[in-house]
């Protein structure tokens, strides 16, 4: 038996003693394509060293890393971060100081100097201390997303099922594409003010001013897309498998994890190493370029990396934890609905946290 095995072996009698063991499915697999991802680098955090094996091993028949501090003192890896809930957006700086903005949602801006957020049929620009610089008024605005220079930005965002671009000063506001899919845009890291977005059957690449980039039939239904760092790799999240796309946006090949759902990613800051986190039956996991690197009972929610790469944020709302990983390191921080406010014991705390320098 190899060490991956056995740490598998470890992991799997520490958390899903009570879950089936899934049968993997012929022909669900990480397609051969995927090879030239490069996602299969081996980025193994805890499940290989005895302190991470301990720390599965705490775990048993509580749902939760124990022990958890119980306040977030601190952020591993530094930078600020936008801990976004249902009824609520927090901002947490690196020294664990929250404040909460009277938004609904809320992005960081490219350099992390502003957020662009969303209030009822409002768009608003407001720097960090809460200071609006500027508002829009839209119906039912989501999903808002901040891209550009220090002196050149744009926010692509839904509005009434329609893609919309407004620069970052608030003029210009202009529709880009009609009848879009419910998906976050994903502004593309490698060309200015290019943004890709989601509509039946297929993901578009569209200028801001309009130009058709490309536009490609996809085989998942996305409820995310995700762009590597250097924005040559393109990941399109389904429910059950991701599709990846390269910078022209031919497909490169199709994660899928045998028996997932919920499917969740994010690339690694500088790397085409992406993150991905999903249910399997019971329990979830989380694997960074294939490699197993934390499974728990219950459900996952939002994965996000600092933005050096150097730690992965796993929300978890079936523990009310939050999990920073890095190397054999499992910093668990736990009674999160409390400190975002989330009092409702009955629901789940479903608190994201997007990460900014």
């Amino acid at each position: 038996m190899t060490p991956e095995d056995r740490a598998w072996e470890v992991v799997r009698r520490a958390y899903l003693e009570r879950s089936p063991r899934p049968r993997a499915r012929p022909g669900n697999r990480l397609l051969p394509t995927a090879a030239a991802l490069a996602v299969v680098a081996a980025v193994a955090l805890a499940a290989l060293s005895p302190p991470g094996r301990a720390v599965f091993e705490r775990v048993g028949r509580a749902v939760g890393v124990e022990p958890a501090a119980t306040e977030l003192f601190s952020l591993p890896g530094g930078g600020r971060l936008l801990a976004v809930a249902h009824g609520g957006v927090w901002l947490v700086e690196a020294d664990g100081a929250k404040r909460r903005l009277a938004y609904d949602d809320a992005e960081w801006s490219p350099h992390g100097l502003y957020v662009v957020a969303t209030r009822g049929d409002e768009l608003v620009a407001a720097d960090p201390h809460g200071r609006v610089h500027w508002t829009l008024a839209r119906p039912r605005p989501r999903w808002p997303r901040w891209e550009g220079t220090y002196v050149d930005t744009r926010i692509a965002y839904l509005s009434a099922g329609d893609l919309r671009v407004v620069a970052g000063d608030g003029t210009g506001d202009h529709l880009l594409a009609a009848h879009v899919l419910p998906v976050p845009p994903a502004w593309d890291p490698a060309r200015l003010h290019t943004v890709a977005y989601a509509v039946a059957g297929a993901v578009v690449l569209r200028t801001a001013d309009g130009r058709l980039v490309w536009r490609r039939r996809v085989r998942v239904v996305p409820h995310a897309l995700e762009w590597s760092s250097d924005g040559r790799r393109l990941a399109v999240v389904g429910a059950r498998r991701i599709e990846i796309l390269d910078g022209a946006g031919r497909t490169l090949g199709v994660v899928a994890p045998p028996g997932a759902a919920g499917l969740d990613a994010a690339f690694r800051p500088g790397t085409h190493i992406l993150a991905v986190a999903g249910r399997l039956g019971g329990q979830s996991e989380v694997r960074v370029g294939g490699r197993l690197v934390f499974a728990g009972p219950g459900v996952f929610g939002g994965i996000a990396w600092s933005p050096g790469g150097g730690w992965l944020l796993v929300t978890w709302p079936t523990a009310n934890q939050w999990l920073f990983l890095h190397g054999a390191r499992v910093h668990a921080v736990g009674n999160i609905a409390h400190q975002f406010a989330q009092t409702d014991a009955r629901t789940p705390a479903q608190i994201d946290g997007r990460w900014s320098q």
